[in-house]
């Protein structure tokens, strides 16, 4: 027994000793995790530093002294509010202070003298992920703008020592009614490199299921 101890530690200190260099050093708490069967550590995510609207949000209009323009708007499946003799302008993907030069800069041309609007967001879509299975603290997360697949498990606390990182599965929407799609990817593989870190949508379910051994 104590040679088959001592053959095991080898074979972990010699897995280690092949990782040195690699991003975040997250592999290497990958393969370490098999052999103390710890959980591996997940970077920290970036703080949100702007609020940009989304389909599903709804944003309140208002235009000094000028209340026939005056309303709550909802922005669309097309990214657009449907506004009083000006139509349809794109405002997703736009801040609220965005929005109110654009709306400013539609009605200057034609309709006002310089007018004043301010734009607040009132409600909120979907705008929140779902990190679900072996992770540390499963639940909802407030969605952040380029947020990421690892930011988000990091975001969960981690992974637990029962997870299976190379069977992740995330569901989305297609945006089609009710349906959904899921696909699978392997954590693994992007912390080592081999594959690119995906970027979530509002509304993601993110799976880690529990490893088969």
């Amino acid at each position: 027994m104590a040679v088959a101890s001592g053959e095991r530690a080898g074979a972990c200190r010699r897995r280690r000793a092949l990782l040195g260099g690699l991003a975040w050093g997250m592999l290497a708490t990958l393969v370490a995790a098999s052999c103390r069967q710890t959980a591996p550590q997940l970077p920290e995510a970036p703080v949100q530093t702007r609020e940009i609207l989304a389909t599903g949000d709804t944003i309140d209009v208002r235009v000094f002294d000028e209340e026939r323009f005056d309303g709550v708007y909802e922005v669309q499946a097309d990214g657009t509010i449907d506004f009083p003799y000006l139509g349809g302008i794109v405002v997703k993907g736009k801040t609220a202070a965005e929005t109110a030069e654009l709306v400013e800069t539609r009605l200057a041309d034609g309709y006002l003298h310089h007018p004043q609007v301010t734009v607040t967001i009132k409600v909120r879509g979907n705008r929140e992920v779902s990190v679900l299975g072996q992770v540390k603290d499963p639940g909802s997360l407030a969605y952040q703008e380029r947020l990421t697949l690892v930011q988000a498990l990091s975001l969960a606390g981690g992974l637990t020592e029962f997870a299976a990182p190379r069977r992740v599965r995330i569901t989305r929407r297609t945006g089609e009614g009710d349906a959904t799609s899921t696909f699978e990817v392997s954590l693994t593989e992007i912390i080592r490199g081999d594959a690119e870190d995906l970027s979530l949508r509002p509304g993601d379910i993110v799976f880690v299921p529990e490893t088969r051994i």
